[in-house]
């Protein structure tokens, strides 16, 4: 999309993107509905129709950040070599005992 108000996607276009749109496809569409939406200029059955389309690339959004997530998280398991879902400094407690060790040494 351009800096410029442009025409927004069609309603096909954005369904296909829902389907099997990458990440970055499927952002710059469902902004573009959100300024498509505040314009104004819909009727309530073309605001609706766009709405639902907003929902359903909102939600692709959603998953594909899932995905990446997980992948990221099986990607960490390989190589510090444990089943956890997290790298040991990405828990709450981890910092904790670091910062509690920290104040004992002082």
């Amino acid at each position: 999309m351009t800096e410029q108000a442009s025409a927004p996607p069609s309603l096909i276009d954005l369904s296909t993107l829902i389907q099997n749109g990458s990440f970055e496809e499927t952002l710059e569409a469902l902004e573009a509905v959100v300024e498509h939406l505040e314009r104004g200029r819909l009727t309530m059955d073309e605001s609706i129709a766009w709405y639902e389309a907003g929902l359903g690339l909102s939600r692709r959004c959603s998953e594909l950040l899932e995905q990446a997530e997980l992948r990221i998280t099986r990607l960490d398991a390989e190589y510090f070599g444990t089943s956890q879902s997290a790298p040991p400094w990405a828990s709450e407690d981890s910092w904790n005992r670091d910062a509690q060790l920290r104040l004992t040494e002082t």
